[in-house]
Formats: C-alpha cells, structure tokens, sequence
C-alpha cells in the first residue's frame, strides 16, 4: 500500500468514527451529526487536493454513507 491509500483510509476512518459516535453515543448525537456534515463537505477538497481520482472521491462517499446506513439502520426507538 502507498502513502495515499493511509491517507485516504484515514480520511474514511474519521468519517466512521462521527458516524460510529452519532448512533451510539447519545449526548454525542448531535454534535457528531452536524462534524460529519461539515467533515463530508471539507473532504471533497481535501481528495481533489491531493489528487485522487474521481473513483476514489466517489468511493469514500460510498463507504461513508454505506457504513452511516449500517450504524442507523432501523433508526431510534420511540
């Protein structure tokens, strides 16, 4: 594995972190929820930046939204 590709599994892996911290840790939900948000919009400059190509840019959303559906499937009990 390259440089890049620790860069860019570290990219995704705060991406879950929010995500993992949003769904499990209550108080946190909010706060995590609104870091995710503006963590998804700083990472597209960020990968154009340091010159991913499209595939990988496309590729980290899809991680990042397949695993943010896997941590609040099913959603909150009421």
């Amino acid at each position: 594995m390259t440089s890049s590709d620790y860069i860019f599994l570290a990219l995704c892996g705060v991406s879950v972190l929010l995500l993992a911290l949003s769904a499990f840790v209550r108080p946190l939900a909010k706060p995590c929820s609104v870091l995710c948000l503006i963590w998804m919009g700083a990472a597209l400059p960020i990968l154009f930046f340091l010159t991913y190509a499209w595939r990988y840019v496309l590729l980290f959303y899809l991680i990042s939204s397949a695993l943010g559906l896997l941590f609040h499937f099913g959603g909150r009990g009421t």
